[in-house]
């Protein structure tokens, strides 16, 4: 006996038709998914752009604040009137050379020298003229010096020479120097040209002694060359 099969026509049906949608609905989502995702990945590539930019940016801001701050820390060094070593930057040299010398048994020692009846130069020429007579000091100052040595401004009409690993005695050579560059000198400020004259006290740093004690001891030096005639140094006891 045959066996015979009814085959149905199901592409109309209700069930058929809901396949197909399901079908195409999924199509359809695919699609808004991919662009979605497309989109998505075009957003990450330029926010990996703008971070990859903002970290080279923030790079070269912090490159600009440390340039900035090591330019504000040297000015907050110097004098502004003669490009010397300020007042603060040389005492901090002093504290090193104190340490560095007490470790290694080096002697150092400390001049500092003022100009002589300054405050008649300014009433007779001005300020100006006065500034300009301390820049020109300054200088003759920085050829009377070896290249190791540190001259400073001490403030007003005062400088400090710091020389490391000298005797008082050995810096001697240095002092009469500065004396005879100083009296020598005719400072082109104003014509016909001044003429100035300084005195120096001289301390060899005491390891026993504070670097204070140190300049306390300077300037009582400096004080008894200025009592004893001026244009001399005096070397502290």
């Amino acid at each position: 006996m045959e066996t015979t099969y009814e085959v149905k026509d199901f592409s109309g049906s209700s069930d058929v038709v809901r396949v197909e949608q399901i079908i195409a609905d999924k199509r359809f989502a695919d699609n808004i998914l991919l662009a979605e995702l497309t989109q998505l990945h075009e957003r990450s590539k330029l926010l990996e752009r703008r971070a990859e930019k903002l970290v080279s940016e923030n790079g070269q801001l912090k490159t600009q604040l440390v340039n900035m701050v090591r330019s504000l820390d040297l000015a907050s060094r110097i004098d502004g009137m003669t490009g010397l070593a300020n007042r603060r930057d040389i005492m901090e040299k002093i504290d090193r050379e104190a340490t560095r010398s007490h470790r290694h048994q080096h002697p150092f020692t400390v001049l500092l020298i003022n100009v002589d009846n300054f405050k008649q130069v300014n009433a007779s020429y001005g300020y100006n003229t006065g500034d300009d007579v301390l820049v020109e000091i300054s200088r003759v100052l920085g050829g009377c010096v070896r290249n190791e040595d540190i001259c400073a401004r001490w403030g007003g009409e005062e400088f400090l020479l710091l020389l490391p690993e000298t005797s008082a005695e050995a810096s001697l050579s240095v002092a009469n120097k500065v004396l005879e560059s100083i009296c020598m000198t005719e400072f082109k400020a104003n014509k016909p040209g001044i003429r100035v004259t300084v005195s120096i006290g001289i301390c060899e740093h005491d390891p026993a002694q504070t670097v204070q004690e140190c300049i306390s001891r300077t300037t009582q030096a400096l004080n008894l060359a200025k009592q004893g005639g001026r244009n001399r140094y005096v070397i502290a006891k």
